[in-house]
């Protein structure tokens, strides 16, 4: 969709009932009876647990709900099987399908009803609202391009958008000028850019202060403990939010600052399980296990997110620090995690794909494909790659293989480094 018609599209929908519906849903007080609606819907309604015999287990009024006798899913389970997991409330055919950028695995086809997605954007507007007021103005520097290789363009009566592919040393003033003429209140970033965006304003100026910069909101990939230290140094005066969502719908929350996260159960509600496992400060790290509350298209996919939260003694979650093993090392010496966000057409004939690096700064995607396989389709994906993976950042590349390497125990590894 045309950027510019998505940011229109987006404006109109806090005038519709949904979005209303949809915010009254997020800042009202959770309550467990929205937890037991989703047992009792999944057990009745959804194929997957009507068909292995999970009636049983519905809870009475009385009962407190006990998710550990569902099973934790991961994506290999849910894989190809989506389908199963749809409520029989809904047509399918009316479902909107939408690939998430897993880092496991071919990624997953969710489906969920249209006005779903309102609930990606109440989320970030209640921040906005805390944090910044009016008037918002946002700079969006994420992975989109502005068109015919320009630095910013305006792409709504709110919204600016700051290209993350040319954050280059000769353009740091250009950037922060930008952000000035364009009376940005509202930065919102992926981490990744941010950082780099900082480091620049960093090596040359130490610190900025931009006079209507109120909040800084970064999202949609994990954002370290001295990565948001740096960040809050560099822009004077500005609040730095931590957003942290996922496509699956499965959980949502915020840390403002160095502060600990605040999880949203009337989004999702988060268990945290523990590994046994230590940070070098002695808490402990769990994984995070999340049932989403708002998908009521795909209710009670008790959910293994594949990330890790470090969780001090008294309960408070301190970090997310996502998976040590899915992080790859760039040029700069900065991890990027290994998630691919693809089109659909990207991966019709691939069967399944592994990251391999050989060495720092360089990485390859590694693809097994069938026999439909053709050059669009490597066309498609080099495209999706280079975009996650730039090369300023990265040296990247597509290569189809014959087989990937897999464990001991016939597990196929998700990233394979020669550099470790």
């Amino acid at each position: 969709m045309n950027i510019r018609i998505k940011e229109f599209v987006r404006d109109l929908a806090k005038y519709t009932p949904q979005y209303h519906l949809t915010y009254k849903g997020l800042t009202e007080q959770f309550t467990m009876s929205k937890l037991r609606k989703s047992v009792e819907t999944a057990i009745l309604d959804v194929p997957y647990y009507r068909n292995n015999h999970y009636k049983e287990l519905l809870p009475s009024d009385s009962e407190l709900i006990d998710l550990s006798v569902f099973p934790i899913l991961k994506k290999d389970d849910l894989s190809g099987k989506e389908k199963e997991f749809v409520s029989d409330k809904f047509y399918k055919c009316l479902l909107r399908q939408e690939n998430t950028g897993g880092t496991t695995g071919k990624p997953l086809k969710l489906y969920y009803s249209p006005t779903l997605s309102f609930a990606r954007t109440v989320y970030p507007d209640l921040l906005y609202q805390e944090y910044v007021g009016k008037p918002l103005q946002l700079a969006l520097l994420r992975g989109t391009k502005p068109s015919n290789g320009k630095l910013v363009e305006r792409v709504g009566a709110h919204r600016v958008l700051l290209s993350s592919y040319q954050l280059y040393p000769e353009n740091v003033d250009f950037f922060i000028k930008a952000i000035i003429d364009e009376g940005i209140t509202c930065l919102l970033a992926y981490p990744s850019s941010l950082t780099v965006l900082a480091k620049l304003i960093q090596s040359k100026y130490g610190t900025v202060r931009i006079p209507k910069l109120k909040a800084i909101l970064a999202s949609s990939e994990i954002f370290s403990h001295d990565a948001k230290k740096m960040v809050m140094q560099v822009f004077e005066g500005v609040t730095v939010i931590d957003f942290y969502c996922m496509s699956e719908f499965a959980t949502a929350a915020h840390s403002v600052g160095l502060g600990n996260y605040v999880f949203c159960d009337n989004y999702g509600y988060a268990e945290f399980v523990d590994t046994n496992k230590k940070t070098d400060s002695g808490n402990t790290i769990s994984k995070i296990i999340a049932t989403s509350i708002m998908n009521t298209t795909m209710p009670l996919i008790r959910f293994d997110t594949g990330d890790l939260a470090e969780i001090d003694d008294d309960g408070n979650v301190v970090s997310i620090i996502g998976r040590t093993s899915d992080f790859i090392i760039n040029k700069n010496n900065d991890l990027m995690p290994c998630i691919i966000t693809p089109r659909d057409c990207s991966f019709e004939n691939v069967v399944a794909f592994q990251y391999y690096q050989p060495k720092d700064g360089v990485l390859e995607f590694h693809v097994m494909v069938n026999e439909n396989f053709g050059q669009e389709d490597f066309d498609n994906l080099s495209q999706d790659v280079e975009e996650t993976f730039p090369h300023r950042l990265m040296d990247s590349k597509v290569v189809v293989k014959k087989e990937l390497k897999k464990t001991q125990q016939g597990k196929l590894l998700r990233l394979v480094k020669d550099n470790q």
